[in-house]
């Protein structure tokens, strides 16, 4: 090869090497400007429950997928619809019957460029939209899960975790698909891990700190198979509050046997605690409700009258907590903030020689309208009795039942 023709090549491959880093340039600026436009679409105000699609949308879905105008797809819908499609809805042709397949069907066609495991479009019914939506566009981009988890995620998960989680069911939530792989990491047996999600810990994302730590605390948990699984919410509030405490809390080096003792300990200290004495909670919009009921038993038909108040003073949180023997009294800061609202359900059966029995507590997420654990005394699950009772009300208040197992 001569000198003119060596000259030409290098000049061909500088010319390649321009182009490439050009198109990668671009790529990148196309890239950036996605996220960013994704970043406000999740920055903005919370859907309304009112809000609805553009008008243009809304008769595209009436006309092809009118399953997805019913109100259980309308929030998912609407903030599908505002994220930056890599196709236009005008082209989308359905694809199955139920709801949750037609709605799958819409979601890949305006934002994936490739097949998409299902689970990750439940990340648009979860109550985390400005993590999880954010999380389903980068994986529906052809992106990896892990590199999302690193670089924007607040759970720590391993690349066998997203692995796990990409090959879930798509029965599952997104957040309790989550849940699922943290706890098979950590040696949770699958009994234990029923009661663990009814947790307010299992079913909230808190910050990378937070759930850092809460993993540390289900690694435990892995480690005392033995544990009674009754003590694992008391447990939890407990852990709860020592962290609020003192934030370089940890689990290294923690026995069983001390933590339950110093749990107890502080249980029995919750009713004499003077912090917030004689605090009066901001009520929370929700109906209280009085129903009469009829049992039969071997010596007759007997009346009882059910009623479900709502927690709005100090004083009666700490007769609750010490009345049913769990740590509710420990939740008096989360009602202060209005995050929850905690009630009462009493039952008196018309007799008069028992008197008035305190039956179940039942703690409520305002902003969601869910109720997210209803416990005995003692921390018992509920009877079909009190479950039915508790979803007579919340019909009446248009609230959501996510009990889990075992009520």
């Amino acid at each position: 090869m001569n000198r003119k023709q060596r000259e030409a090549a290098r000049l061909q491959s500088e010319a390649r090497q321009q182009s490439r880093s050009v198109a990668l340039a671009r790529s990148q600026a196309q890239r950036a400007q996605r996220e960013a436009l994704l970043k406000n679409v999740l920055a903005r105000t919370p859907v309304r429950p009112g809000a609805w699609a553009p008008p243009a949308a809304r008769e595209i879905l009436a006309a092809r997928a009118p399953r997805l105008l019913d109100g259980r797809y309308r929030k998912p819908c609407l903030r599908l619809l505002e994220l930056p499609a890599v196709r236009p809805i005008q082209d989308w042709v359905p694809r199955g019957k139920s709801g949750s397949t037609l709605f799958r069907s819409l979601a890949a066609h305006l934002l994936a460029k490739y097949p998409v495991p299902a689970i990750v479009w439940n990340a648009f019914h979860d109550d985390h939209p400005e993590r999880l939506v954010g999380l389903a566009t980068h994986v529906a981009a052809g992106h990896s899960l892990y590199d999302y988890v690193r670089r924007h995620f607040e759970v720590p998960l391993t690349r066998k975790m997203c692995h796990e989680l990409l090959a879930t069911s798509a029965d599952h939530g997104l957040v309790d698909a989550i849940r699922r792989v943290q706890a098979r990491a950590a040696g949770i047996d699958p009994r234990f891990f029923e009661v663990w999600r009814t947790t307010r810990y299992a079913q909230q994302i808190g910050t990378t700190a937070d759930e850092t730590f809460w993993f540390t605390v289900l690694e435990w948990f892995g480690k005392m198979p033995m544990l009674d699984h009754a003590e694992i919410a008391p447990l939890c509030d407990y852990l709860d509050q020592r962290r609020r405490e003192d934030a370089s809390f940890a689990m290294k080096g923690r026995s069983a046997l001390a933590l339950l003792r110093a749990m107890r300990e502080w249980h029995g200290n919750l009713t004499k605690e003077k912090a917030i004495a004689g605090k009066i909670f901001r009520a929370s919009g929700f109906l209280p409700a009085r129903y009469a009921e009829l049992r039969r038993e071997a010596r007759g038909v007997i009346k009882e009258l059910w009623e479900i108040e709502e927690v709005l003073t100090a004083k009666a949180l700490a007769e609750e907590s010490r009345r049913m023997g769990h740590c509710v009294y420990s939740y008096a800061w989360r009602i202060e903030k209005g995050d929850i609202s905690i009630w009462s359900v009493q039952m008196e059966d018309g007799q008069g020689e028992t008197g008035r029995w305190h039956m179940v507590t039942v703690e409520v997420r305002n902003d969601l309208r869910r109720i997210v654990q209803a416990k005995g005394r003692f921390n018992r699950s509920i009877t079909p009795k009190e479950l039915q009772v508790i979803r007579r009300w919340a019909n009446q208040n248009n609230l959501v039942m996510c009990l889990g197992s075992g009520g």
